[in-house]
């Protein structure tokens, strides 16, 4: 029911903005009844917002760095993301990736702290940010450079850190 509803509302963002959706248009798209919505979710904008963090969530559960595995995690997490550039893209598109801030905020630190690299405690905010900010850029340049050659232009940027 959460899928459903999720790929509905996609479906209807790649034609009209969050706020020309109605909750009785989603839920005849999705094929489910309004107190299913509600039961699951307090807007239509959580449903988008619950799809990016749970899938970043997936994301960075799957692939935890150690010092030795960090290009090798990154590629993933870009490859994971690529798997879904449909659905980023859309998202993008709507301007509903602003909670990739945070996750990628609360991600970075546990790294950093992991990989004792901190050489200074605005780091975090600095890669958080950075890490943040390229990912959107990819997605809203249409994912033009594979994930491979997106890990290599992350890992050019953390020379000097690792």
């Amino acid at each position: 029911m959460k899928e459903s509803l999720t790929q509905a509302l996609l479906r209807l963002l790649e034609r009209k903005r969050l706020d020309e959706i109605s909750v009785s248009e989603l839920v005849a798209k999705a094929g489910v009844s309004r107190a299913s919505f509600y039961r699951n979710f307090t807007s239509i904008r959580d449903i988008a917002d619950r799809f990016v963090a749970d899938r970043f969530a997936e994301l960075f559960a799957r692939n935890t760095m150690t010092a030795k595995n960090v290009s090798q995690v990154v590629e993933w997490i870009f490859q994971g993301i690529y798997s879904y550039r449909r659905e980023f893209t859309v998202l993008y598109r709507r301007g509903l990736l602003a909670g990739l801030d945070d996750l990628f905020y609360v991600w970075t630190v546990e790294q950093i702290e992991r990989l004792g690299v901190l050489n200074n405690r605005y780091q975090p905010h600095y890669f958080a940010g950075a890490s943040s900010a390229l990912v959107k850029a990819w997605i809203g340049y249409g994912f033009e450079e594979s994930p491979c050659e997106m890990a290599r232009i992350f890992a050019r940027s953390l020379e000097g850190y690792l």
